[in-house]
């Protein structure tokens, strides 16, 4: 196998390196807890990393600023308000860093090969770990390649045959309160207004607690459901035997 495709590989892994860099950084410079009010300041929302509600909670004088059949309406309403608050310090973030410059680098480094950037764009200096590649025996690099040939058909069917986000509907004790949440997202809230009239602040932020509670616990068991299929692919064990065969060009001549 001739030193050109050796030096591409390499290149390519260093690429990768770069991409997985970038978006670390990125995702670490994620606001974290943005919060968000409904307009009459009923309810207050604020994210989790993960981006659904760390908690709801409604204002002491809720009723007198929300009518209980608005109640659900404006639980949307203000998640709306957290997302826009973090959206907008996500923007911040990017102007006081330069995403975009970083971006274009990586864009002139991948339409020109060569050496390996600053120092800045090793796993190392972004703070990821590099694989731990010391016990891994790879195999031929034809098999590892026809295995990941393979791997990649599976992930297309698999990625084909989910077509719509993972949708989990949560209740509180009393199925008062019905919060429907996919990944990222909260999608809707319902809320019993007979009940709600009756109560306080504190019934209805507990009503609130879990039916959350129990839409994460809903949505994490069906997003686990569903990753299983490409976990049982061995995408990461087929990725390190690669990475293997890659740091030492001598296994690419076999």
């Amino acid at each position: 196998m001739n030193e050109e495709f050796i030096q591409g590989l390499q290149h390519f892994q260093q690429q990768a390196l770069n991409l997985q860099n970038m978006m670390t950084s990125l995702q670490n410079q994620m606001p974290q807890g943005a919060e968000g009010t409904d307009a009459q300041g009923a309810v207050t929302i604020r994210l989790a990393s993960d981006g659904l509600p760390e908690f709801i909670k409604a204002a002491s004088d809720w009723q007198r600023r929300q009518s209980p059949e608005a109640i659900g309406a404006v639980v949307v309403e203000a998640y709306g308000a957290a997302m826009s608050a973090q959206m907008e310090g996500l923007s911040r973030s990017f102007d006081e860093t330069d995403w975009q410059a970083k971006a274009d680098r990586m864009d002139d480094s991948l339409a020109a090969p060569g050496p390996s950037g600053p120092a800045e764009t090793s796993s190392a200096a972004a703070g990821i770990p590099e694989p731990d590649l010391r016990y891994v025996v790879p195999r031929s690099l034809d098999e590892v390649t026809e295995d990941m040939l393979s791997a990649f058909d599976a992930v297309e069917q698999l990625a084909m045959e989910v077509p719509e986000p993972v949708h989990a509907t949560g209740k509180s004790t009393a199925h008062r309160v019905v919060l429907t949440v996919a990944k990222g997202g909260l999608v809707s809230c319902e809320v019993d207004p007979q009940w709600a009239m009756k109560q306080s602040s504190i019934g209805l932020n507990q009503a609130f607690e879990e039916a959350l509670a129990d839409a994460r616990d809903k949505l994490s068991a069906l997003e686990a459901t569903a990753g299983d299929g490409v976990a049982n692919l061995q995408l990461g064990s087929l990725l390190n035997e690669a990475l293997a065969i890659l740091s030492d060009p001598r296994r690419l001549a076999e």
